[in-house]
């Protein structure tokens, strides 16, 4: 087994990846935009482009791995912390299977601890005795645990070309999961309804990828995800900006098939800053 992405995994879902992003947002004066979402909105959505085109202080809360569920909470806890009063755009970063995906059900779950410290929620994850134990179990493990710390300064290369494109896809696009897809309708109404109560702009993005990962995407994929998005947005004013197929960029732009590169990232944050209806 290749240890590299045992050694990514732990750097990447620590419990201190949320904690940064805290950090962030504590050196911000007056944050007006906010992103949520996965990978592909963390690595491709620039904050620092947004203040340079628009003026305005950006956090982007958009972690790997994180759910509907985790978004709402971070939204909540944004509230809780007075940090939501100057805010006017929310993006709200979704995937074709967004509302197949919940985390704490996953064999991930165990990185629902980078939130402990703020968010005392475990959602649907099934563990023995109290979650406190768990997460103390989950960093006991990895601290004794030397692979961990022994390959972080090694990289694990992705190759970024169509054949993986389709490989990758056929991988992403397997989960369909009714009773999550459920919950996770509830959610965002919710996490809508949440930011309207508050006066701010909810936009919903959806990334781009290379064309090999957008042809090997099932259509019947596609249709579920707008059906359950429609039903959530009904009776909204809600912006849906779904680059998915619209946008490719150069090839180069990615770091992986699904993944802009910090070049790929700022030239497609200027493309959405454009499209934007603010």
């Amino acid at each position: 087994m290749n240890p590299i992405p045992k050694a990514e995994n732990y750097f990447l879902y620590q419990s201190a990846f949320f904690e940064r992003k805290w950090h962030l947002l504590q050196e911000c004066s007056k944050p007006e935009i906010f992103i949520s979402g996965i990978s592909y909105h963390n690595d491709g959505i620039d904050e620092t482009v947004f203040l340079k085109k628009t003026g305005k202080e950006t956090v982007n809360f958009a972690i790997r791995g994180q759910d509907l569920f985790y978004d709402h909470q971070i939204a909540r806890l944004l509230d809780r912390e007075k940090r939501l009063q100057n805010a006017t755009h929310y993006i709200i970063g979704l995937c074709y299977y967004s509302f197949d995906h919940d985390l704490s059900k996953t064999k991930n779950g165990w990185e629902i601890m980078r939130y402990y410290p703020y968010i005392r929620e475990q959602h649907n994850l099934a563990s023995a005795g109290s979650f406190e134990a768990f997460v103390f179990k989950v960093k006991e493990y990895m601290d004794n645990n030397k692979i961990y710390h022994r390959l972080f300064d090694k990289q694990n290369l992705c190759s970024v070309n169509d054949v993986e494109g389709e490989k990758t896809a056929k991988s992403d696009f397997k989960k369909n999961n009714p009773v999550t897809v459920w919950e996770n309708k509830e959610i965002l109404k919710q996490f809508l309804k949440f930011l309207k109560e508050r006066e701010i702009k909810p936009i919903v993005v959806i990334m781009p990828a290379v064309e090999g990962y957008v042809k090997a995407c099932p259509q019947a994929v596609k249709n579920r995800f707008y059906a359950s998005l429609t039903e959530c947005t009904e009776g909204m004013d809600i912006q849906i900006l779904d680059y998915f197929g619209k946008y490719y960029a150069d090839v180069s732009d990615y770091y992986h098939v699904t993944h802009f590169n910090a070049k790929g990232a700022e030239r497609f944050t200027e493309k959405l800053i454009q499209d934007i209806i603010w």
